[in-house]
């Protein structure tokens, strides 16, 4: 089973200092097998000495005999030119060009960071694959790239390998959609779920980020949906964890008997308060609670067994606090 932990609270994209920026007019029926094409050198390239990330950027409305274009982000404009002279990419362009117009893709180096189009719905995913299966996962990264190419909406693309340095083997990828009903529509389709399955094999971990609910950054998202938990789960939680610190700050932290002003005392309380929920509690309980905010298999029985559990939680804090804090 795919695990998956809380939002991360920025994405560590690598800021390259050149990048290629490749233009591409496909001839009107090879959209598809342009796609594929495009994949597979995107996976490809994660292997090349220098390269960072890459954008793909389909035409606006995928309207045909428009270009794509393709951004490829190095880390030194040596890196990219080495790229250019490089022997696989005369074999990528030999395999791509009977499909483009004039037989060729328009290139262009530019150095310092290149801008990266933003969609107008992001989902962005990090990957852990599991040690030794970097092949399969390549391979697997491929296919879902043409899978989700082919469904209404798509705007682009990003694929960031490991850094090199790194000691953990995870990927980022992020995916561009027109609407949120166009995202919705490939996160939920029944082929994106078939890929996720087989990544079971070969992937160690996965988290999703999009910031579409009320606790935004406290909540993980499904990854076999990308929805987040529904905010009564959330709030559950939350509340699970606030009452017993605020009810150990009245005891022990009244600030107003030191003579501190009421809504300075209330203001320090209650950064306190949401300090101790942000980077302690929340934590815990979407570890713990992982199950219950985003079930698999029988999802009304995992959903009575977790609300069955935390009002038992309840019902333990209020006796034990009233005991202890009369």
């Amino acid at each position: 089973m795919l695990a998956h932990s809380g939002c991360r609270p920025s994405i560590p994209l690598s800021m390259s200092s050149a990048a290629i920026i490749a233009t591409a007019r496909v001839h009107p029926g090879s959209e598809a097998a342009f796609a594929a094409w495009q994949a597979r050198h995107s996976v490809l390239l994660s292997e090349v000495p220098g390269f960072t990330s890459c954008d793909v950027i389909p035409p606006p409305s995928n309207r045909s005999g428009d270009p794509w274009t393709l951004i490829l982000h190095f880390e030194s404009d040596t890196a990219a030119t080495a790229w250019q002279h490089s022997p696989m990419r005369g074999r990528l362009i030999g395999e791509v060009a009977p499909l483009l117009d004039g037989g060729n893709l328009g290139e262009t180096l530019s150095t310092g960071s290149a801008h990266r189009p933003a969609g107008e719905v992001t989902e962005v995913v990090f990957s852990r694959v599991k040690p030794g299966m970097e092949e399969r996962y390549r391979e697997w990264a491929s296919r879902i790239q043409i899978a989700q190419a082919q469904y209404p909406g798509y705007r682009g693309m990003y694929l960031q390998p490991p850094a090199r340095e790194s000691n953990e083997n995870r990927w980022t990828s992020i995916f561009r959609y027109e609407t949120a009903a166009n995202l919705a529509a490939w996160m939920n389709s029944p082929e994106r779920r078939a890929l996720v399955a087989e990544a079971r094999e070969f992937v160690e971990s996965e988290e999703l980020m999009r910031l579409n609910s009320a606790f935004p950054g406290w909540l993980p998202l499904d990854p076999s949906t990308g929805e987040s938990p529904p905010n009564w789960k959330a709030a559950m939680l939350v509340l699970l964890g606030l009452f017993p610190i605020v009810m150990l700050e009245m005891k022990y932290l009244n600030l107003a008997r030191f003579g501190i002003e009421t809504s300075l005392a209330v203001f320090i309380g209650n950064s306190i308060s949401v300090a101790l929920t942000s980077f302690l509690t929340m934590p815990l309980f979407v570890k713990w609670f992982g199950w219950w905010l985003c079930p698999e298999g029988d999802t009304f029985r995992a959903n009575a067994r977790g609300i069955g559990i935390i009002c038992l939680l309840f019902v333990a804090e209020v006796i034990l606090l009233w005991n202890l804090l009369p």
